[in-house]
């Protein structure tokens, strides 16, 4: 199966966010990752001192894990189609932020003497989680914007080209199908949703009506879809040792013009 760069793109920018984040939670896990604190890091000798490193680095190291899994997760739940779940773990990440904020912020927590004043301590602690609120917002940009990015390449209609002996799918999931491959095109005046997609096994199916990618289906086998589920009619490109293809847009008339230059391409080749 061919890998669309947009997918790759995608893995890309999301490793160099989630990686690097790894690395770090695990070194504050593990207690010596005060140099990591934004705030305690650049504190004074005298100030570090008051403070117990070895439980600020474990307690950060804590909220990042429980970030870095909400991450993680919430393209798993755009792959589910599950959007209420994305949407769930996408509070929780800004819950986890503004609650850590909180707990950090009261009880003159990390501080190895607790009968300091608060007035000695309020500005260490501040500056400490101001950073990492930036820190956090801008982690939580990024994320966001990685997200949006792989739905807007997901729910984009697919850019379909007629080559000299074939024709080329630009969307995510798409290929180069030679004309040698297909046995036949035909138009089927329905939707997919109406045709059946079955289930996705490896694919776009999330918020919007656009399927994109690898379906299992009872009554058609192993499918590839570019279509709109609700939209009709469909153009079905039967293949012979490959997944047959079936393709539609938003608009009827702009899936009839493709049938049309798709036949019109297949029948002169």
């Amino acid at each position: 199966m061919n890998t669309p760069e947009s997918i790759t793109m995608f893995i890309v920018m999301f490793a160099i966010v989630v990686l690097p984040l790894l690395i770090f939670a695990i070194v504050l896990l593990s207690g010596r990752g005060g140099f990591l604190v934004s705030g305690y890091n650049t504190m004074s000798k005298e100030k570090k001192a008051l403070y117990d490193e070895k439980a600020l680095s474990k307690s950060v190291g804590k909220l990042l894990l429980a970030l870095l899994i909400c991450m993680v997760l919430i393209p798993v739940a755009i792959h589910m189609k599950a959007t209420w779940l994305m949407w769930c773990l996408i509070a929780l990440f800004f819950v986890l932020v503004i609650g850590y904020v909180i707990y950090a912020n009261t009880g003159k927590r990390f501080l190895k003497e607790k009968t300091m004043e608060p007035s000695a301590v309020a500005g260490m602690t501040t500056r400490a989680t101001k950073a990492g609120i930036i820190i956090a917002v801008v982690v939580t940009v990024v994320v966001l914007a990685v997200i949006g990015a792989m739905m807007s390449v997901g729910v984009r209609e697919p850019e379909v080209k007629i080559l000299g002996d074939g024709i080329q799918i630009k969307a995510m999931y798409g290929r180069t199908v030679e004309f040698s491959e297909i046995a036949s095109i035909s138009l089927i005046e329905k939707s997919m949703g109406e045709i059946g997609p079955g289930r996705r096994t490896n694919g776009y199916g999330g918020i919007g009506q656009a399927l994109k990618g690898n379906f299992s289906s009872s009554s058609l086998g192993e499918i590839l879809l570019f279509v709109q589920s609700n939209s009709s009619p469909t153009i079905w490109i039967e293949r012979m040792n490959e997944r047959d293809i079936y393709i539609s847009f938003r608009e009827k008339e702009e899936t009839r013009a493709l049938y049309r230059d798709l036949t019109d391409g297949f029948d002169g080749w």
